[in-house]
């Protein structure tokens, strides 16, 4: 078997630079023929997956195409994206499951050609990955946005708000309206001395020294009870400080 040689060709002015990686010489040099030919494209380099990192350093391509029929695709897809290179990849050579395509987009693949595309989807495919765009059919973009919404994070619920009593609960509201504790006592029917207690217990688990701070603090937490500010509640709102 001959030793294989990496043609060099000179760069266009503004082309768009490819390396192509896939451990089959025919592909590698198919492509790289093909795409050469075309306009607007500089093929800078080809390369087996064992030499892939040593020639993706020193080409530094716009476009790194990488044959998906090997198992150490994703694993590229997911260095290259975490490099902060600048690099885009596209996969070519994906089975078009909706399982396959979400696993290279979730690895950072910026495109794909399945299968059964032409050279002119992967040409086609290119040009669009080097301007931020996505080919992709309606039923894979649909697949691809429940991909999103199911590995979204989901918000936490507030913690304060978790800890709370029901009367903590109910009494915090009327604290953001400065409510003096004589007012909450009559709102809510229950002792002075109850709602005393209650408050002190609110200051406590919000952390602050007087109720101005724990209406702030209750308008700015999520997951309490919202009541709006009246005017002139914060001038009130140290009366019946505990």
């Amino acid at each position: 078997m001959s030793q294989e040689r990496e043609v060099e060709v000179p760069r266009e002015s503004h082309a768009i630079t490819i390396m192509i990686v896939s451990d089959v010489r025919l592909y590698r040099e198919g492509l790289a023929a093909s795409l050469g030919q075309r306009a607007g494209f500089t093929v800078a380099g080809s390369a087996r997956y064992a030499d892939e990192a040593a020639r993706l350093a020193e080409i530094q391509p716009n476009v790194l195409l990488l044959d998906m029929s090997s198992r150490a695709g994703v694993d590229v897809i997911r260095r290259v994206a975490a490099s902060g290179s600048g690099t885009r990849t596209v996969a070519f050579a994906v089975e078009e499951t909706e399982r396959d395509i979400v696993i290279c987009a979730e690895a950072g693949a910026a495109g794909y050609v399945p299968c059964d595309g032409t050279l002119d989807d992967l040409a086609n495919t290119i040009r669009s990955v080097s301007r931020g765009e996505l080919l992709c059919s309606p039923r894979i973009a649909a697949a691809l946005f429940r991909a999103l919404h199911t590995n979204a994070p989901k918000p936490e619920p507030d913690r304060l708000a978790l800890t709370l009593t029901a009367r903590e609960r109910e009494i915090a509201p009327l604290i953001d309206r400065g409510l003096s504790n004589k007012e909450i006592a009559a709102h809510l029917h229950i002792e002075v001395a109850t709602v005393k207690n209650h408050v002190h217990n609110l200051l406590e688990k919000l952390q602050v020294a007087s109720r101005g701070e724990a209406a702030a603090r209750l308008r700015s937490g999520p997951g309490l009870p919202a009541f709006p500010a009246r005017q002139g509640d914060l001038a009130r709102s140290a009366e019946g400080t505990v």
